[in-house]
């Protein structure tokens, strides 16, 4: 498995001393440079060079429970990671930098530890525990649509990522060395990822979907948040709540009965549609429905053909046809007894036409 050498050096230059890390690439063949122009989100790539230092300071330093960063690594790749679902942690390809961090989401005070594995395309953020010296899955954040940033603090350590469909993160890193590694590596991969979108997209919205098994569910309902969503209008989809179902359904205007692939997600208080195109690359957003301003009602259960209809006072019916009968219970359940899955009760202002037409 390649790696990421690193190594530090000191030049003094008229009275003055400027750290330089050198970044090097998988067998050394290439070298990143990283001066004090980061704060401009710059990468510069040099030319080819033979590698003359050895990076022995920061590679070869424990890192976390006595092990070094490669050993982490290896760790990583041939130990179970708790929470983890879907895919093998082999698919994410290498991994190009990793270290024990802080963060916090930008509505939180408090700072979390936190393992972060950049990999070509995605961060992995994983939870720490330490008693038992194992990791536990917290998410993965596809890079692509990414921006990073820094952000002032008294140690100049810390940086926030943020993208149009995902909650701003802070990141906050125990030494400089390893603030600049990871901005201007997450900067080089978020243009890498960028560049290859929605090609690599497809990797995971095409395994996940069609969604016929719970894992895959629970799996595209995390992917959710940490996506970018098509043309999404509105407040962040973070902000909806904790989606009480997801499934792909087939979605027609009653009066129409022209039926489009639909992914229909239930928040406490709006039912959110939303579509995936055909090579499975994307997920674009087609309307969302206040829950108190729509009803749900049966229109057939019998065995191929489960259909329930949509009806409110601002919206032409919608008929909803689910593959499957727990699909078809499961969203009649929460459709039909929204109350029940309220918190509180809340007054709700008059119930508003979906931003997005379903016909399209």
């Amino acid at each position: 498995m390649g790696c990421c050498s690193i190594s530090a050096r000191r030049a003094a230059l008229a009275g003055t001393c400027q750290d330089e890390m050198e970044l090097l690439e998988i067998g050394g063949s290439r070298k990143w440079s990283i001066s004090e122009a980061q704060s401009e989100g710059s990468l510069r790539l040099r030319d080819p060079v033979t590698a003359t230092e050895t990076a022995t300071e920061t590679g070869g330093a424990e890192v976390l429970w006595g092990r070094t960063r490669e050993e982490l690594r290896n760790f990583l790749f041939t130990q179970p990671i708790t929470g983890w679902e879907g895919r093998s942690i082999h698919s994410l390809g290498e991994i190009v930098w990793s270290s024990l961090v802080l963060m916090r989401s930008c509505h939180m005070e408090e700072m979390s530890e936190r393992y972060i594995v950049l990999f070509p395309f995605q961060l992995l953020i994983l939870s720490v525990d330490h008693m038992k010296k194992a990791f536990i899955y917290q998410g993965l954040l596809p890079l692509a649509g990414m921006n990073v940033r820094d952000v002032p603090s008294d140690t100049g350590c810390m940086f926030e990522m943020m993208g149009p469909m995902t909650e701003s993160r802070i990141i906050s890193c125990l030494s400089p060395a390893e603030f600049h590694i990871w901005v201007l590596s997450i900067q080089q991969h978020i243009k890498m990822a960028n560049a290859h979108w929605p090609a690599h997209a497809s990797n995971i919205i095409s395994f996940l979907v069609p969604c016929d098994e719970q894992w895959k569910k629970r799996k595209l309902m995390k992917h959710l948040f940490y996506t970018t969503i098509l043309k999404w209008e509105g407040k962040p989809i973070q902000h909806l709540g904790r989606i009480h179902y997801l499934a792909m359904v087939q979605v027609a205007y009653a009066s129409m009965g022209d039926f489009k692939e639909r992914m229909l997600v239930l928040f406490p208080e709006d039912l959110v549609f939303l579509s995936v195109d055909r090579e499975r690359t994307g997920i674009a957003y087609e309307g969302k429905l206040p829950l108190a301003g729509i009803q749900a009602k049966e229109k057939s259960a019998v065995l191929g053909r489960l259909e329930f209809e949509i009806t409110g006072s601002l919206t032409e019916p919608i008929l909803v046809a689910c593959s499957t009968a727990e699909d078809y219970e499961k969203c009649l359940f929460y459709l039909q007894k929204p109350e029940q899955i309220l918190d509180t009760v809340t007054v709700q202002p008059p119930p508003m036409v979906p931003k997005k037409s379903l016909r399209h």
